[in-house]
């Protein structure tokens, strides 16, 4: 990234496109002098919201209100305007050029926030919840993202950090002064102590599931053979008549996929191709086929039956590909047809594969789809009810997990006799990488990385 802390940038803040207003942001050590070469205003020079107008010269290009925000109170720390515009594009574009022209440059993508975290106003930790603030597609996703933000995820990795750093100076104390008599802790309580922050990095690392299914959602495939209700299912749970429903068998030859939001969580509701033991033509090899590849790739599969018909061969085939398989994937057993009367019954072993439930519902009169519906969630891990889920990304995990490796280490190391200085070594490793998290001593490219990702004006 192109930072030069002695540039004053400004960019649009708001979404691209017309509005009734915009808000453009500038900042740096010469934005209020840039700022009041353009601006015209009759406020009191010591307020902080101020009405006018933009100007180019004698023209006057806006009518605007201009809230000045002063260092180092600000987002990023500097001297910061927000300008509040007509949201005309060209408008924008026009008062956008006079900040050039006056001596601000374009600011680059997320480089407001990048300051905001090179003067100390975020960690990276925080900086990172923006991006992911901004993308979030659900309200849950948002408040895990919120949470951060706020320092939640910060505040548990300062006090592993703090936790480690207690810990490697008892160990440095025995190195420093190996020949008096001086022991804080016996080496069953470090080993005790080396416990606890164990299992801190572990609580942090299973919520890195959460937090993937929070950002990305949940792959959910409704499988099974031909002409047992999967499409029905499918228009139920969207509430909208969205895939074709006969009464012939095999009318679905493609996948349909629909994202919907639930409980919190964006799923992604696939219907598949019915799977029977022959096969009509090429078209249905096809998509039998594109079944089998969605079904590698799902979060949870609902498998449904006919509950007014008994199993077929048809259903022994599925139930065998699965066993060749050797899928771990969650699968929810559909009694479907509810309504009529019923001729099938299935246990949680049946066909040798553990069911996670097994649900009887009516895709035609929508019985039992809410029930469904939150037993999908519950399976997904993810409680509604929870508002202290944390944003913890892929960068987050792979540290949290080296932190791990290297106070397994310092345990193991510790059991030994006399081996009190590897033992500091590994802490002190576990410690940088929390560093890392936070973005304490962190390479440029790794900044450049993550900041790059970022909208422009955020």
């Amino acid at each position: 990234m192109n930072y030069l802390k002695n540039d004053t940038i400004t960019a649009l803040s708001t979404a691209v496109g017309k509005s009734a207003t915009a808000v453009i942001r500038l900042s740096g050590q010469n934005a209020f002098e840039i700022i009041n070469k353009i601006f015209q205003t009759n406020s009191s020079t010591d307020k902080q919201v101020k009405y006018g107008y933009i100007i180019n010269g004698c023209e006057k290009v806006d009518e605007v209100i201009c809230t000045f925000f002063k260092s180092p109170h600000t987002y990023t720390g500097e001297d910061l305007i927000e300008i509040s515009v007509h949201g005309n594009p060209i408008i924008i574009d026009k008062v956008l050029n006079l900040l050039y022209k006056t001596g601000a440059r374009p600011a680059e993508g997320g480089e407001f926030t990048y300051r905001a975290f090179l003067n100390g106003k975020k960690d990276l930790a925080e900086a990172e919840a923006v991006c992911n603030l901004i993308t979030s597609a659900t309200a849950a996703s948002a408040k895990a993202a919120l949470n951060n933000i706020f320092g939640g995820f910060s505040s548990k990795i300062k006090t592993i950090k703090d936790n480690i750093t207690n810990l490697i100076a008892f160990l440095e104390v025995n190195l420093d002064h190996p020949e008096e008599d001086i022991m804080f802790l016996s080496r069953e309580e470090k080993l005790t102590r080396i416990d606890s922050h164990i299992q801190d990095v572990k609580n942090l690392l299973n919520s890195y599931k959460i937090s993937k299914i929070l950002q990305n959602g949940i792959n959910v495939a409704i499988i099974g053979k031909p002409n047992t209700g999967k499409s029905s299912l499918l228009n139920a749970i969207l509430g909208r008549n969205r895939a074709i429903v006969t009464a012939i068998a095999g009318t679905t030859t493609d996948t349909i996929e629909e994202t919907i939001e639930c409980k919190g969580i964006p799923f992604t509701i696939i219907d598949t191709a019915g799977i029977r033991d022959h096969i009509n033509n090429s078209i249905e090899l096809i998509g039998q086929e594109r079944t089998k590849e969605t079904i590698t790739k799902a979060d949870i599969l609902l498998w449904i039956f006919d509950s007014s018909s008994k199993l077929d061969k048809n259903d022994i085939k599925i139930a065998d590909y699965f066993k060749k398989s050797c899928t771990n994937i969650p699968i929810i057993a559909i009694l479907n047809k509810s309504d009529l009367p019923a001729n099938l019954y299935l246990t949680k072993n049946s066909f040798g594969i553990t069911f996670q439930n097994i649900i009887h519902i009516s895709a035609k009169t929508e019985t039992g789809i809410s029930d469904l519906l939150d037993k999908i969630v519950k399976i997904a891990g993810v409680s509604e009810t929870q508002n202290n889920h944390l944003m913890i990304n892929s960068r987050h995990y792979i540290l949290l997990q080296n932190t791990l490796n290297a106070l397994i280490k310092t345990k193991n190391v510790l059991k030994l006799k006399d081996a009190d200085e590897i033992a500091c070594f590994e802490a002190i490793n576990a410690q940088n990488y929390l560093n890392e998290i936070l973005g304490i001593n962190i390479k440029q490219d790794i900044l450049d990385a993550i900041f790059s990702n970022f909208c422009i004006g955020k």
